[in-house]
């Protein structure tokens, strides 16, 4: 029976390690999410800043001039594919957002894995001390019972001259 706990120590022991390499994984993955969202907040900080200038820079070759309705088109239909990459790179930080906060409930549910399993290995743990201890403790008053019956018991006495 001892065997057989020890064996499942192991077994839990191994499933302790599995958990212990999730929650090293996971910490991994929200290090390189929160990295990830750090570059795109900055990407579109810098984005914002730079949008009226960069949508200056569309209209400076037609102010001035007389331009046809379709120089202006042009330029409109510029200006709106500014505004939609500046509108797209907002919607990929904020998909990078919500994956960083699923990588952090990931991370968090890691951990709850591991002291489940840290648990129910050094439940497994403490009982097999527990037989170990018990068997011992049977084997060592056997040993006793023993040395005491060995001793207590009357010799048999040899008669001189029925030994030959």
């Amino acid at each position: 029976m001892i065997g057989q706990f020890r064996m499942l120590g192991k077994v839990k022991g191994l499933r302790e390690d599995k958990a212990l390499r999730a929650l090293q994984k996971a910490r991994a993955t929200l290090r390189e999410a929160e990295a990830r969202l750090a570059q795109l907040e900055d990407e579109v900080v810098q984005s914002r800043a730079s949008l009226p200038a960069r949508e200056r820079g569309l209209f400076v070759p037609v102010l001035g001039q007389t331009v046809g309705m379709t120089d202006l088109d042009e330029v409109k239909e510029r200006v709106t594919g500014l505004y939609l990459d500046h509108q797209t790179l907002e919607d990929r930080r904020d998909r990078a957002r919500d994956h960083a906060k699923r990588c952090e409930q990931a991370l968090q549910a890691a951990r709850v894995e591991l002291r489940m399993r840290q648990q129910e290995t050094e439940k497994i743990g403490t009982v097999t001390e527990e037989l170990v201890a018990v068997a011992a403790a049977e084997q060592m008053a056997r040993e006793e019972i023993e040395i005491e019956d060995a001793f207590s018991r009357p010799k048999a006495k040899v008669v001189a001259g029925e030994a030959a």
